[in-house]
């Protein structure tokens, strides 16, 4: 599920975030280790300076045998930007998060690269999503959107023991019609997904499609209003998969839950599992914000 680069550039990942408080806030926030806990890691240890670090350890922070737990501050600049390293498979990559105001709020626009090509099946530009969009749900609602789960993630080691599926699940304050919607509308899609010309036949056999045939969705197996989905799967020269979304109401509110089932292999998982919690993210703020700020400026452009 993950973007890929072409083969003959060294990836950039530029994103932004529109973070709807001010920048002195956000500012104060972001290097706060407390506020660091509910999106960047369970455990913080930070020396905020040019010079310093942050580090992140436990089963949430974006760390691996081949992905550092410790970004070093290489200058700082008050309330304008940082420029970190972060060690990715022996390499230290360097990026910039910048803060911008705007209008009351505050942009936050990360630009990271040029990364080395043997990392791009960690798919980080979704796991920056996953840490911006839990950012952004921890300033404005007060708690993250959805966490990832490191703990057990090592796409360059896939064993047989390994899951052939993706199972995940999102409480969404909010009616089950509305993130239904969000993924059945064929306007809202184009927000959501970022799908330009998506095709939503609301029955079982319809057509259902984000982008371009043999890229992601196919046609409808289930379809039961405001309550399941369920669909075909094929992205490129993978086999077809299934994705079952269930939408279940607790008490006026709604608890999303994704199965992506029918791989025929544990590799073929690599990339949805990071995949699908940055979309699932990103839909919890869609529903209970409005919208998920989420711009992305580059993925994987070749670097300057």
């Amino acid at each position: 599920m993950g973007l890929s680069p072409r083969e003959d550039i060294a990836p950039v990942i530029r994103l932004r975030v529109l973070i709807n408080k001010k920048l002195d806030d956000v500012w104060q926030r972001f290097l706060d280790p407390l506020t660091m806990i509910q999106w960047l890691g369970d455990e913080i240890s930070a020396d905020i300076r040019s010079g310093g670090h942050i580090t992140f350890l436990g089963n949430s922070a974006p760390t691996t045998s081949e992905m550092g737990n410790r970004w070093e501050i290489k200058e700082l600049t008050e309330k304008k930007g940082i420029l970190f390293g972060w060690n990715i498979l022996g390499s230290d990559s360097l990026f910039v998060l910048r803060f911008r105001p705007i209008n009351g709020g505050t942009y936050l626009e990360l630009k990271h690269g040029a990364i080395p090509e043997s990392a791009v099946a960690f798919h980080l530009p979704e796991h920056w999503i996953v840490l911006l969009a839990n950012f952004k749900s921890v300033m404005e609602l007060g708690y993250s959107a959805l966490r990832f789960d490191y703990s057990e993630y090592r796409p360059l080691r896939i064993t047989r023991y390994d899951s052939k599926e993706v199972r995940l699940s999102i409480h969404i304050k909010a009616p089950r019609a509305l993130p239904f919607d969000w993924w059945t509308n064929p306007e809202k899609l184009r927000h959501f997904i970022r799908a330009e010309q998506p095709k939503v036949d609301r029955q079982y056999a319809g057509i259902y499609t984000w982008w371009a045939e043999g890229q992601g969705p196919v046609v409808f197996t289930k379809m039961e209003h405001d309550q399941e989905i369920e669909f075909t799967w094929v992205y490129g020269d993978e086999l077809e998969t299934k994705v079952n979304v269930r939408f279940d109401d607790i008490d006026g509110e709604t608890l999303v839950t994704l199965h992506h089932f029918g791989f025929m292999q544990p590799e073929g998982v690599v990339g949805y599992d990071i995949g699908w919690v940055a979309l699932l993210a990103e839909l919890k703020l869609l529903c209970e914000l409005g919208s998920s700020g989420i711009e992305r400026l580059g993925i994987w452009e070749e670097a300057l």
